[in-house]
Parts: structure tokens; sequence; C-alpha cells
């Protein structure tokens, strides 16, 4: 957006600012400075500046607007063009036939007028903002435009057969715009302009050519409205038709801002243009009247957000300058921005308003804001999932991302959760319209194609969410899934995955054969994970005609992990008073025993503050049992204590 310093200056009385001093204000307040160049208008030296307008500040692409944000930082008051007032019947010409996409339309139909080419000061103005001069009367809704941010449309009356529509095309297979460009359209997508017969425009992007104004042109219907903002940009950008109107059109702006901008053209063309017969009728349509929200503002917050002091009275000058009203609420202010600042909805917008105007500049670059502390609120299994990405990396797994969306006999063959499956209604690919129940079938599926270009010893894992159902409980669950096809046997898997567990605070891990088993599993290798007797996964050994060669799948619940860990200490180092005593205990089991089962009873009557660790130091098989060292270190206690306990625990004192 372009502006001249002495339009600043002739909205601005008293504006003493220097042009670099307002290109600074105005970067530093959000509007980033793009171009900065000398210039000459109406014969005298000037200042063309440019600045890039933010997406939600639509209002800005227009001078007024850019000159009342510096007239607020300066603390000076804005003088707007006069307008005039004229008699005004009603017009039963115009119609809007479809406004559902229509917010606002105003409209004059003009009479007795005498159509010309511009003054220089006129065609000089618009060169300046790359705009070509057409004839007086569109270059004064042109400069309207600029002035105000609303684009308008001027339609030969004469040229228009019965009434004037807002509609919906339906019927219209293309339009010649005013530059004589063929336009193919698209039926029941565009808002266009038309009369009994044609299409006259395509509503906030382009005028056609079947009412366009020339210098023997003696009536005018003088419009502009504001439309749904995403319907104009999706038309602007699927006919690929890019203007001045479309790009303001598409943003949002204030529908009551219309009644200023029109009744400024209004006065311009009958001051240039008309004579004491000219007659006027006016046309308005606004269904729902936009009104500005009310936002409850702490005036203390702009001072802890910025980490400077800025005091209530200045918050309130500040909003005052703005336009803003204010009323007290207890030890809050009840804020009324104005309608045209569209970008106003929270307290947040308002905070950042005062803070912008006081200026960032004078926050200091070497001091942390006094920011109040918030409750962390990110779930703690988002946490884990972050920390156990970073672990399994380390390891040198790789990571995959497959989709949730699998086939029913999939999920037959992996799931262990006992889950029914979850089918989702119009699926984007009708092969795969179940959810997913496990991790596994999208992990055994991408190490096969590895082994299909002879990408072997593969490990890989997924961090993905999977879904079930418990009679008409619909379930869901974030799951850790790891493939190891680098081993031929599973005692790397197990140590893959102990190494993450203990990782994250993990450290009581046992495992039991497996209540459920995957149809893909060795039944023979498939175990539970228990964690204080809760079970969080599942490892199993993968049948050959799964994939070629020995692999192993691990998958675990992270939510019952995430609910499991802050159970646990986390203390990363502790003081020894006294040495850590380690002791060996043999035992035998039948094969069928589960030694996982024993060390718990084992730690269970030690107690967690004498244990300091308990381990299977050595197996040794004889016929159908199994000799086990079971090798327990003892903290806090010293050399008889420790004996004595150890005795007792191993039942070895008999």
């Amino acid at each position: 957006m372009k502006i001249l310093l002495s339009d600043l200056k002739k909205l601005i009385p008293g504006l003493r600012a220097t042009p670099k001093q307002i290109g600074d204000f105005l970067t530093m307040a959000g509007f980033m400075l793009d171009s900065f160049e000398k210039t000459k208008y109406l014969g005298k030296p000037d200042f063309l500046m440019s600045f890039e307008i933010r997406h939600n500040r639509g209002d800005c692409l227009s001078v007024i607007s850019l000159a009342r944000e510096v007239a607020a930082f300066f603390g000076l008051k804005l003088k707007l063009p006069e307008i005039k007032s004229f008699p005004q019947g009603t017009s039963s010409s115009i119609k809007v036939a479809d406004g559902r996409f229509v917010k606002r339309v105003l409209a004059y139909e003009i009479n007795g007028i005498k159509n010309a080419t511009s003054p220089k000061w006129l065609t000089d103005y618009l060169a300046l903002h790359d705009m070509r001069s057409k004839n007086l009367l569109v270059d004064l809704s042109n400069y309207v435009m600029l002035l105000t941010g609303y684009p308008s449309h001027l339609l030969d009356t004469s040229k228009i057969l019965g009434k004037l529509y807002w509609d919906m095309n339906i019927k219209f297979n293309s339009i010649t715009t005013l530059d004589g460009t063929l336009i193919k359209l698209n039926k029941n997508q565009e808002i266009i302009l038309r009369d009994d017969k044609n299409i006259l425009a395509l509503a906030g992007i382009v005028g056609g050519k079947k009412a366009e104004l020339n210098l023997k042109t003696t009536s005018i219907i003088a419009e502009s409205a504001i439309y749904d903002s995403a319907t104009v940009r999706q038309n602007a950008l699927s006919l690929k038709v890019v203007t001045e109107a479309s790009n303001r059109l598409s943003k949002y702006l204030d529908p009551n801002g219309l009644d200023y901008a029109m009744e400024l053209l209004l006065t311009l063309i009958i001051t240039h243009c008309g004579n004491e017969n000219t007659a006027i009728k006016k046309f308005s349509f606004y269904p729902k009247k936009r009104l500005a929200p009310i936002i409850k503002f702490d005036p203390q917050k702009p001072s802890v957000y910025a980490g400077i002091e800025i005091n209530k009275q200045k918050v309130v000058e500040i909003l005052h300058n703005l336009g803003f009203e204010t009323q007290k609420s207890d030890n809050l202010l009840l804020v009324k921005p104005p309608t045209g600042r569209m970008d106003i909805e929270i307290e947040e917008d308002v905070i950042e308003e005062v803070v912008r105007m006081y200026s960032f500049s004078k926050i200091p670059v070497d001091s942390i804001p006094a920011l109040q502390v918030v409750k962390d609120i990110t779930p703690r299994v988002v946490n884990l999932m972050e920390k156990l990405r970073d672990i399994l990396s380390i390891q040198g797994l790789d990571e995959i991302l497959t989709i949730p969306l699998t086939s029913i006999i999939a999920n037959e063959k992996t799931n262990y959760r006992g889950w029914q499956t979850v089918s989702t209604q119009n699926s984007v690919n009708e092969d795969y319209p179940d959810l997913r129940q496990s991790t596994a079938y999208g992990l055994i599926t991408q190490l096969k194609e590895y082994q299909k270009k002879h990408l072997l010893c593969q490990d890989l894992f997924e961090i993905g969410t999977v879904f079930g159902k418990n009679g008409k409980k619909y379930l869901e669950s974030h799951a850790l899934g790891i493939l190891v096809s680098s081993s031929k046997n599973l005692e790397t898997a197990r140590n893959i995955l102990e190494i993450a567990l203990r990782y994250v605070g993990i450290t009581d891990i046992a495992y039991f054969d497996a209540k459920v088993k995957p149809l893909i599993a060795n039944p023979y290798t498939c175990f539970d994970i228990l964690v204080k007797e809760k079970n969080i996964g599942i490892i199993y050994k993968l049948k050959p005609q799964s994939v070629k060669g020995n692999a192993y799948l691990v998958e675990l619940d992270l939510n019952k992990i995430a609910d499991i860990l802050p159970g646990f200490s986390q203390i990363p180092v502790c003081e020894l008073m006294q040495k850590i005593i380690t002791l060996d205990a043999n035992i035998i089991l039948e094969k069928a025993d589960s030694i996982d089962k024993f060390i718990l009873k084992i730690k269970s009557k030690i107690g967690r503050a004498k244990l300091w660790n308990i381990e299977i130091a050595d197996t040794f098989q004889i016929k159908d049992k199994i000799k086990y060292t079971i090798r327990v270190s003892y903290m806090k206690l010293n050399d008889q204590e420790a004996k004595k306990l150890h005795l007792k625990i191993f039942g070895l004192n008999k």
C-alpha cells in the first residue's frame, strides 16, 4: 500500500514528523516499509512510502486507515475529507436476487451528469499508485478506493437492460472484462452483477464490457458491496483474476464503512460531474448489521506482556487515540473497538494494540518480561512420545509414519487387546475402511518394502494412534510399535525396549506368557510386558511367513505408561551414605514357572528402601528345570544385616 507524505499532512493537521520517523513507526507497528522514495506531486517535492499490509488488516489498504495509525501514535486528530448531503430518492431498479454471500450493498443511481477526462492532479495521483487514468468518473471511483479502501463499480445505466441484480451465476458461461479479456466461468460459484439479459460484472473482482462507461455517459449506477471474503478469494483464484478490488474484498472489511466511502464518492461525482438537474436515488441492502464486540480487558496486562511499566492512564489514552471506547467495570475495562477494526476480537488483541502503539522499540532487549507462570497443560503422553522418539533414534531405529486406515483382516491378525474393529463411513480408500488396532501391520508392510529393495537388517518404529471398540464404547490410545529385524534372538528386541523404558524412568519390567496372542505371533515366543503388575504391551516373534528372516515386534500402550510414570522416582543421582552389598542366591524352578513372578515376590519382600538392584546373573538348564543365579544388591545395610536379610528372603537359613 502506497501513501504520500502530503496525504498524511492533509489528513493530520499539525503532523511534524519526518518521513523516516513515520516509516520507522509504521514498521514497528506491524506494517513493514517496502519502499521509500523522493517524488514530486502537484509540482512540489514529496515522499512516496510503500508498506506491506498484514492479511488481517484489510482496513489498512487505504490512505485514511494508515493515517489513522500515524495520528494515534503521535496523539493528533484525524481530519477526514468533507462529504456533502444531497436530496435523494429510493431506487426501485436495483435488487439483490441471491444474497447468500452478500453482506452489504450500497448503490446510487445518478442521472444528469457529464463525464470528462480527468484533471492533472487526479491522473498524477493515480499514476503514483500504479493506476492508469480512464475517465473522470472511473478515476474518481479509484481515487476513493485508495483513500478509503472500499472498491466501487460504476455502470452506464443506458446500457443496462431492465434492472440491476446481485445474483449467483447459474446461466452465464463467460464474461468479457473491461480490458477485453474473455474469462470462462464456473456456474453456481461466482457472485455476479447482471441485468435481465447480460452479465455485467464479477462481483468483488472485475467489471464487464457490457455496461462500461465512456465520455458520453450521462447516467450511472455507482455501487459498492461487501461480500463473503472467502468466496471472493476462491473465485479470484479459480478464475485467475487478481485486481485491486479482489485484493481488498478477499480480506475482512467492515460493512459499516461503506457509508462514508460512498458518500465521499457521491460528493466528488456531484462536485466534478454534476449540475443543478442531477437526480440521485439510493439503494441499500444490509440484512445483518455488524456490531463491534465488547471485550473485558485488564489494563495491567500490557505491562505484564511487554515487561515494562505502561500506566493505566497511558493505556486508556492509547485506546482512545485508536478510536476505542472504554468503560470501567470493577478493576477491568470494557473495551469496544471501532467496527472497522475487524481484527480485534479478544483481550489479547487489545493488549497487542496498546503495546505496539506504546512502541515495541521501548521494550528492553536484555531482560525477560515478568510473565505470569501458567500451568503446563501438555498431556504427559505427548512429552513421553517426544522423549521416546529421541531415545529410539539414538539407538539407530528409523521412524516411519503410516495412515491409520487398514483392513479388517489386518486387524484380525494383529489384534491382541480384544477390541472390536471400528469402521469408517465414506472412507477415502474403500480397500482400507477400518481403523487400525495395532501399529504392527504398518511396520510389517514397510519392512517388506525394504526387503523387496534388498535393504535388510532394518529396525523400525512408529508412534501413532490405535482405535477399537468395546461394546458400545469407542476406544483410542497412543501406541509405540517397534520392529527389530537385525537380530536372530529376542534379546536384542528386549534390550531396545528396556533401554527406552529405563530412560523415561521405568525399571520394574517383567514378562509373562501372553494371555492373548496375535495370529501373526509365534505362540511360543509371545509375552505380555508388565510394569508394577500392569500390562503395558506385548513383545513377540513374528511367524516366518510374515517377513523374511527373524523379526521381533514390540507394541506399548503409551497412555498406560504415562499414567504409571508419576509414581516413579526419576532422580538421576543420589548420595550413598553406606556401601552397596551384593550377594548371590541360587534357585531352581520348573520350566513352566515364571522367573519374573518370582523376582517380583523377592522385590516385595526386600522392600524398595533396602533394594538397590536385582538381576539374573546366570541360568542353567537341568532336565525339566532351570537353575537361576539371582544377584541382589542391598543398600542402607551393613554386611551382617544384608546377609541376615538375604538368607531369610531366599530361605537359606533353614
